[in-house]
């Protein structure tokens, strides 16, 4: 969360319609009327951001740019040209600013450049927390079986290559975990992890989110935007979800792939960038090529260094180790007395199939350990879908499907996802996996029966 912001300009009528501007979006503002003042208040106390003009007295905003990043690379730098002075602010760019502002400009104009400062901000801080939960934690991947154990020993050479990783296996076996394992065993790691998932994201508004848009590139192109190839620089992008990708879409992926450059949207200029690729999909890709709605020349560009992760059912010596993790890590997080299984607890764990994997284990433990008070978790302390839970559930809908004959299908079908995203809390990646369908398709539903939820 972006809070304290300082403000760098000589014009009184800029930099107080700043001041209010900010403080109405609640932020914590701080001014100066120059350089040489701004550069005093950096030195003493750190800002999440600087909006500084580029022209300006007693030290330039470049001066002022480049002294916020020495002292804490973190701090976004956003500054202030005038159109004729359009020149200045590219070249602020090359140095390391955020964004630019050209005179004039509205308080939307500034609120869509300090939301999207804050989008930026909020990567930079999960990048910082996953180092730091990667650095203090001593087990990495809990791995007795194995072909786990051979991933591990294979994990440091696949991260210090420069190669394209195709992750694959079924919802929740940990494709993600071992994505940001890799960027922080990697030689970019001091550098940005983004994620973008592309069930997520409406197939319209994919290009620019992948590389950026310029201002009045389209209709509610209000600023300049940098697309998540552009913040992936020097770092790691993961494409989650990837044969949701538009086939439209695919070449130009293939493009920035093959030729390590792109073009913003409503621009003709190049943007070099050097960023490794990390893909992961729950979906049988083959089938998808066989299908024709992915590409066969992006699959062997994204698939350089396979990865597949088996389901937990398959490797049944990780069941306990991860219990015994995760029974350690929610007593903790809950402030309760680590608990431990009784034998016949964990012969339940290692004799039920997992349908959700690792996941569905780690919700599991975190569930029992909230409920039960005993110090010994015992087998019947374990809720699990098991034959009777699934009949249950199965009578459920039985019940809904007599309530509802006679309706028309579209209002049954209707019913079930309002329904299914109560139960959900609207989280949609969860229902749309419970209603057997992608997120986009279930977006596409929304849309179509005017649910707004």
């Amino acid at each position: 969360m972006i809070n304290k912001i300082l403000v760098v300009d000589d014009e009184p009528l800029i930099r107080n319609f700043l001041k209010e501007s900010l403080t109405r979006l609640n932020k914590k503002v701080f001014t100066a009327q120059n350089g040489q003042d701004a550069i005093k208040q950096i030195e003493n106390q750190d800002f999440d951001l600087v909006i500084t003009d580029v022209k300006m007295p007693k030290k330039s905003g470049i001066d002022v740019l480049k002294f916020a990043k020495q002292k804490n690379k973190n701090t976004l730098v956003v500054v202030i040209s005038a159109f004729a002075k359009i020149n200045s602010a590219i070249e602020a760019l090359n140095f390391g600013a955020f964004n630019y502002l050209v005179k004039p400009f509205s308080f939307d104009t500034l609120k869509a450049i300090i939301n999207k400062a804050e989008e930026h901000h909020n990567l930079i801080l999960e990048n910082f927390s996953l180092k730091k939960e990667i650095s203090t934690t001593s087990l990495d991947i809990i791995a007795k079986s194995f072909y786990m154990q051979n991933l591990v020993n294979n994990i440091e050479k696949i991260a210090k290559s420069r190669s394209s990783v195709f992750i694959s296996g079924e919802s929740g076996v940990g494709k993600e975990v071992i994505a940001k394992l890799i960027h922080q065993r990697s030689n970019r790691n001091e550098n940005l992890f983004i994620k973008v998932n592309l069930a997520a994201i409406s197939p319209t508004l994919l290009e620019s989110e992948f590389f950026g848009h310029e201002k009045g590139a389209f209709t509610g192109a209000d600023t300049q935007n940098k697309g998540r190839f552009e913040l992936a620089n020097k770092g790691t992008l993961l494409l989650d979800e990837i044969t949701e990708i538009p086939i439209n879409l695919q070449a130009k992926l293939l493009r920035v792939l093959q030729e390590k450059e792109f073009e913003r949207v409503g621009s003709t200029t190049p943007i070099k960038v050097d960023i490794r690729v990390i893909s992961i999909t729950n979906q049988d890709i083959n089938l998808a090529i066989k299908n024709k709605t992915f590409r066969e020349d992006l699959f062997y560009r994204l698939n350089v260094l396979p990865i597949k992760i088996p389901a937990l059912r398959d490797r049944k010596e990780d069941i306990l180790p991860l219990a015994s993790y995760f029974l350690i890590k929610f007593s903790k997080e809950n402030n309760k007395p680590i608990k431990i299984l009784s034998k016949k607890a964990q012969e339940k764990l290692i004799n039920y199939p997992w349908p959700g994997n690792v996941r569905e284990l780690a919700n599991t433990i975190e569930r029992t350990i909230v409920m039960e008070k005993s110090k010994i978790i015992e087998k019947d302390h374990i809720l699990l879908d098991t034959p009777h839970n699934i009949k249950a559930s199965k009578n459920a809908i039985s019940t809904i499907e007599d309530n509802y004959i006679g309706k028309k299908i579209s209002e049954v079908e209707k019913t079930l996802i309002l329904k299914t995203l109560e139960n959900q809390k609207f989280n949609r990646s969860k229902a749309a996996k419970i209603l057997g369908i992608t997120t986009r398709t279930l977006r596409n539903k929304l849309n179509l029966y005017n649910l707004k939820k």
